[in-house]
């Protein structure tokens, strides 16, 4: 019998110069938003080598996000 356990990691890059998420915190912590990986970049993220996977991780457009 086979016992499945789901995880998840969140990853998450600097924003202090973001134009939403600069606004989210004190002047003086750094600001760190969750990446957010374009449909079109899926499988390039799941064949990309870690090592080059940093250049895939970017601050997702301040004008594609929104908050309630």
């Amino acid at each position: 019998m086979v016992n499945w356990s789901g995880s998840y990691t969140m990853l998450t890059i600097n924003a202090d110069d973001h134009d939403m998420i600069m606004g989210f915190h004190k002047p003086t912590d750094e600001k760190r938003m969750v990446v957010v990986l374009p449909r079109d970049l899926y499988t390039d993220w799941l064949s990309t080598k870690p090592l080059e996977s940093m250049g895939l991780m970017r601050q997702f457009p301040a004008e594609q996000l929104r908050t309630t």
